[in-house]
Protein backbone atom coordinates (compact mmCIF):
# COMPACT_ATOMS: atom_id res chain seq x y z
CA UNK A 1 0.00 0.00 0.00
CA UNK A 2 1.43 3.77 -0.83
CA UNK A 3 -0.13 6.40 1.40
CA UNK A 4 -0.94 9.95 0.13
CA UNK A 5 -1.11 13.11 1.31
CA UNK A 6 -4.87 14.16 2.20
CA UNK A 7 -6.13 10.98 3.42
CA UNK A 8 -5.54 9.37 -0.23
CA UNK A 9 -3.95 5.55 -1.26
CA UNK A 10 -3.16 3.36 -3.51
CA UNK A 11 -3.39 -0.55 -2.62
CA UNK A 12 -2.50 -3.07 -5.42
CA UNK A 13 -4.20 -6.59 -5.58
CA UNK A 14 -0.84 -7.57 -7.38
CA UNK A 15 -2.86 -7.00 -11.14
CA UNK A 16 -4.43 -3.60 -10.87
CA UNK A 17 -4.20 -0.29 -8.44
CA UNK A 18 -6.84 0.79 -6.60
CA UNK A 19 -6.95 4.68 -5.76
CA UNK A 20 -8.59 4.55 -1.92
CA UNK A 21 -9.56 7.32 0.53
CA UNK A 22 -9.61 7.12 3.97
CA UNK A 23 -12.64 8.35 5.98
CA UNK A 24 -13.99 8.09 9.71
CA UNK A 25 -17.11 5.49 10.57
CA UNK A 26 -19.08 5.35 13.26
CA UNK A 27 -21.34 2.28 14.13
CA UNK A 28 -24.31 2.50 15.45
CA UNK A 29 -22.92 1.65 18.91
CA UNK A 30 -20.70 4.64 18.82
CA UNK A 31 -17.91 2.54 17.53
CA UNK A 32 -15.27 4.75 15.55
CA UNK A 33 -13.07 3.39 12.52
CA UNK A 34 -11.10 4.22 9.58
CA UNK A 35 -12.45 2.59 6.38
CA UNK A 36 -11.05 2.54 3.12
CA UNK A 37 -13.56 3.55 0.05
CA UNK A 38 -12.36 3.05 -2.91
CA UNK A 39 -12.43 5.89 -5.58
CA UNK A 40 -11.14 4.43 -8.90
CA UNK A 41 -9.63 1.34 -10.29
CA UNK A 42 -6.38 1.47 -12.57
CA UNK A 43 -3.76 -0.63 -14.54
CA UNK A 44 -1.46 0.72 -13.63
CA UNK A 45 0.34 2.95 -10.87
CA UNK A 46 0.95 6.25 -13.15
CA UNK A 47 -2.70 5.57 -14.24
CA UNK A 48 -3.57 5.50 -10.04
CA UNK A 49 -1.51 8.81 -9.71
CA UNK A 50 -2.66 10.04 -12.21
CA UNK A 51 -6.45 9.55 -10.53
CA UNK A 52 -5.10 11.18 -7.78
CA UNK A 53 -4.23 14.45 -8.60
CA UNK A 54 -7.01 14.72 -10.70
CA UNK A 55 -9.34 14.29 -6.92
CA UNK A 56 -7.26 16.40 -5.16
CA UNK A 57 -7.64 19.60 -8.19
CA UNK A 58 -11.30 18.44 -7.87
CA UNK A 59 -11.36 18.84 -4.09
CA UNK A 60 -9.37 21.98 -4.00
CA UNK A 61 -11.84 23.65 -6.95
CA UNK A 62 -14.34 22.53 -4.06
CA UNK A 63 -13.62 23.72 -1.28
CA UNK A 64 -11.66 27.54 -2.72
CA UNK A 65 -12.57 30.01 -5.13
CA UNK A 66 -9.12 30.25 -6.99
CA UNK A 67 -7.73 32.51 -9.86
CA UNK A 68 -5.53 30.62 -12.62
CA UNK A 69 -2.30 31.75 -11.29
CA UNK A 70 -3.23 29.74 -7.68
CA UNK A 71 -4.53 26.79 -9.95
CA UNK A 72 -0.86 26.62 -11.26
CA UNK A 73 0.62 27.11 -8.61
CA UNK A 74 -1.32 23.61 -6.86
CA UNK A 75 -0.62 21.89 -10.35
CA UNK A 76 3.00 22.55 -10.24
CA UNK A 77 2.52 21.02 -6.00
CA UNK A 78 0.82 17.69 -6.93
CA UNK A 79 3.31 17.08 -9.94
CA UNK A 80 6.45 17.74 -7.31
CA UNK A 81 4.62 15.49 -5.01
CA UNK A 82 3.92 12.75 -7.30
CA UNK A 83 7.43 13.10 -8.82
CA UNK A 84 8.73 12.08 -5.14
CA UNK A 85 6.55 8.80 -5.48
CA UNK A 86 8.10 7.39 -8.72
Amino acid sequence: MIRLKNGYGIVSDGKSYTLIQYAIQTSKNGEVKEIQKSISFHSTLEGALQGYSNCRMADLVSDYDMDLKFVKEAIDDLKREIKAYE
